[in-house]
């Protein structure tokens, strides 16, 4: 792990300043990469030269190129790449704009495309490279009120699965990530526009949690996480049976519509 470089996309967002914290913990040196200018200075001035910051639209193919080669510039080279930028746009599908539906699948899907396009001849250079996304559980099991976001989600799972078989031959690692809800300002949109009442069934994970898994997914390199861990297991068994879904998803919403107010006080 040592003196290794990372980008972090979405670097200035609740996971991912977490997981810069945590790279950083681990003496790996950090390139925050966000489409926030002033949270990226302010990442810069709090970690001076531990940290480089570099803008970048990971929706726009040729603003990912210049800021991987701005990377490769810099610091000649990079060693992992983590894909955590994401947005979520709640909403029942038959009342989804397209210019929701669009720019979810931009920025969650397209937007790692993107990335790992782009870093990845440069990651074959190295000689223990990883790849991490930063996923959602809604890439494993659907959460209604989502349908746009999860269907971004369970798309990012089959690539990235794909990717961990493609790229053993380069010894490239490749890992996702699935969070049950975080606490994060993300998940405080979601509160306030009607997200899925299965986002708050249980109390949220803190970004910390998460990004203890992405350092855990490059060290043991397993190639999916779930966090929490005791969700793995229901969430994968739950899905071999559609029916069963189908049939508890109701119980599981009104479960979570309960607890919403709960959960809303707590990110408050």
């Amino acid at each position: 792990m040592n003196n290794k470089i990372a980008i972090v996309t979405g670097a200035a967002g609740g996971i991912g300043s977490a997981i810069t914290k945590e790279l950083l913990n681990n003496e790996i040196f950090c390139v925050c990469v966000d489409i926030n200018k002033k949270a990226l200075a302010g990442l810069q001035k709090h970690y001076g030269d531990k940290v480089v910051t570099l803008y970048c639209d990971i929706t726009n193919p040729e603003s990912v190129k210049g800021m991987v080669q701005s990377v490769v510039k810099k610091c000649g080279g990079f060693d992992i790449l983590i894909n955590n930028a994401g947005i979520i746009e709640p909403n029942l599908f038959e009342h989804v704009s397209y210019n929701e539906i669009v720019r979810q699948v931009q920025v969650n899907l397209m937007g790692p495309i993107n990335c790992t396009y782009e870093a990845l001849p440069h990651l074959k250079k190295s000689k223990h490279a990883s790849i991490v996304t930063i996923a959602s559980l809604a890439g494993i099991v659907p959460e209604t009120y989502s349908s746009i976001y999860t269907a971004t989600k369970f798309a990012l799972r089959g690539l990235f699965l794909t990717l961990h078989i493609e790229l053993k031959k380069y010894a490239i690692h490749v890992a996702t990530i699935f969070p049950d809800s975080v606490q994060t300002p993300m998940l405080q949109y979601e509160a306030a526009h009607g997200g899925s009442p299965l986002t708050f069934l249980s109390k949220p994970q803190r970004p910390e949690d998460v990004a203890k898994a992405v350092v855990k997914a490059i060290v043991t390199k397993k190639p999916e996480i779930v966090v929490p861990a005791s969700q793995g297991f229901i969430t994968r068994l739950i899905m071999v049976f559609p029916s069963l879904v189908v049939k508890v998803w109701p119980v599981l919403e009104k479960m979570g519509s309960k607890n919403k107010d709960k959960i809303k006080r707590l990110l408050s």
